[in-house]
């Protein structure tokens, strides 16, 4: 087990949080890139699994028992991991973490840093020991010219999701499964490396929705009559992506995190052969910081060069303020009385290729009650569920054709001494078995279109599917009903 003694602040190295995530072969990993300490962004990366919780109130006890020095930051005892839509909550301890602090030019390290190809680059020199007695700094020194473990070997999708992907998925693994015979979808841009360059040569693998358009469209009225019926005020139906894909998790995490978009960029792997979460969530769930709760919310959504026509829209609106106002009662629910503020409004905020409407709010957290309280009361997000929550999520489960799973629940870090800093599991991906699945959704009010939120969903999809290497066809195409319940290869 990682001690207090074992950790140590180094210099920043050449290398970036996704090499070394890579480097740790197909053990269980987490990096989390936006997540804050002190008021700055940091990237945390985490392995090593030493407890195990299936609560967001376990989490939180097991990363109180880890010891730290006084100034080691806390996050590198933070219970990380992902809470599924179905309130299966899976964290862990890490024995070892390391902690990019960019800002400062700081990397802190708990345990033993592995070997970590660094781009070519130089290996890492040894910075001052942080705690007393630390262990010899040396032995976390990086050799450029060590092989580290790769994550290659655990790409792919969610097996039970896919299947109707897989008989195309061996032709895309003979254009190759590591990062230098495969190039970038056509539109986005590659991280440096040679190997994840555009190639005229790799063209984008073909994503099919797993979700045919006449049947989403049934399911999008059959929503609407229920909010004429008064049963529901809002609700969020997802369309989940299909394709092969050869890339190894690390290549697409980052082409996905290129340019820095704003929210948190992560990388989940659960172990050899098992699933993993690839994404940038453009939005939390809820912050708990010094027994301050905040939430900031996402809802109305148009292409970048839309955002006049978003502000002006009644039915974005309407779908945002009756988000924000779910989730004012969420948050007084178990904050003190008066304490709830709005403190931002139905603001345009941009994120890569869409801008959005948002709204920020915060309470203070009632002294008798824990993050797992404040989760409960909020979780699922009116964003990605509906209102009411329960009706909302019945509805869901039954017309939705594929389990949501990760799609739409949370991801991130629960801190010693009760912070919380979780984020919706939007804007992402699932690999298993050399597929990739791509889920998103759109808000229903009354007044919807089933045409109009489909391409929507498409919309949020683009991203993701594009650093997988793949690409849906015309949204014309895929409404015909006709291709969208074929399989994914090209040809």
């Amino acid at each position: 087990m990682a001690t207090a003694e074992s950790v140590r602040r180094l210099p920043l190295p050449p290398w970036e949080p996704a090499d070394l995530a890579a480097a740790l072969g197909s053990g269980p990993v987490a990096l989390l890139d936006g997540i804050t300490w002190e008021g700055r962004r940091v990237a945390l990366v985490a392995w090593a699994p030493e407890a195990r919780a299936r609560t967001v109130a376990e989490a939180a006890a097991a990363a109180d028992r880890t010891p730290l020095p006084p100034q080691a930051p806390p996050l590198l005892a933070a219970a990380v991991g992902r809470l599924d839509w179905d309130g299966t909550g899976r964290f862990w301890v890490p024995g070892s973490a390391a902690l990019f602090d960019r800002e400062a030019g700081e990397l802190w390290v708990r345990g033993r840093l592995p070997a970590v190809p660094g781009r070519g680059c130089p290996p890492v020199r040894s910075g001052a020991c942080a705690g007393e007695g630390g262990a010899d700094a040396s032995e976390s020194s990086t050799n450029a010219g060590e092989s580290g473990g790769t994550a290659g070997k655990s790409g792919g999708n969610t097996g039970e999701n896919g299947a109707n992907v897989r008989k195309s998925g061996a032709d895309a693994r003979k254009s190759g499964a590591d990062e230098g015979e495969v190039g970038l979808a056509a539109g986005q841009g590659g991280s440096g490396r040679p190997g994840e360059r555009a190639s005229a040569h790799a063209p984008p693998h073909r994503a099919v929705p797993l979700w045919p358009y006449p049947a989403y469209a049934a399911a999008v009225r059959e929503a609407l009559t229920a909010m004429a019926e008064g049963r529901l005020t809002k609700v969020i139906l997802s369309v989940p992506f299909a394709a092969p894909c050869p890339l190894p998790p690390a290549a697409i995490y980052r082409r996905l995190t290129a340019g820095s978009p704003p929210g948190l960029g992560f990388l989940l792997r659960v172990g050899a052969g098992g699933e993993t979460l690839v994404g940038i969530s453009p939005e939390p769930l809820v912050f708990l910081e010094a027994g301050r709760a905040h939430m900031h919310l996402l809802a109305g959504t148009r292409p970048a060069e839309r955002a006049s026509e978003l502000a002006a829209s009644p039915k974005d609106r309407e779908e945002h303020a009756v988000a924000v106002e779910q989730a004012r009662r969420d948050l007084e629910a178990v904050c003190l009385p008066g304490s709830v503020a709005v403190e931002a409004f139905m603001e345009l905020e941009r994120h890569p290729g869409l801008v959005h409407l948002a709204s920020r709010l915060s309470g203070t957290l009632r002294p008798d009650l824990g993050p797992g309280d404040l989760v409960a009361a909020c979780f699922p997000a009116g964003t990605v569920g509906g209102i009411p929550r329960e009706a909302a999520r019945a509805l869901i489960d039954r017309l939705e054709p594929v389990p949501r799973g990760w799609y739409a629940g949370a991801v991130g870090a629960v801190l010693p001494g009760g912070g919380l800093q979780l984020w919706l599991t939007i804007r992402s991906l699932a690999l298993r078995d050399g597929t990739v699945l791509v889920r998103a959704g759109a808000g229903l009010v009354p007044g919807s279109d089933p045409a109009a939120e489909w391409r929507e969903c498409m919309a949020k999809a683009e991203r993701a599917l594009a650093a997988a290497g793949a690409a849906l066809p015309p949204a014309e195409e895929l409404m015909r009903g006709e291709d969208a319940v074929r399989g994914g290869d090209p040809t």
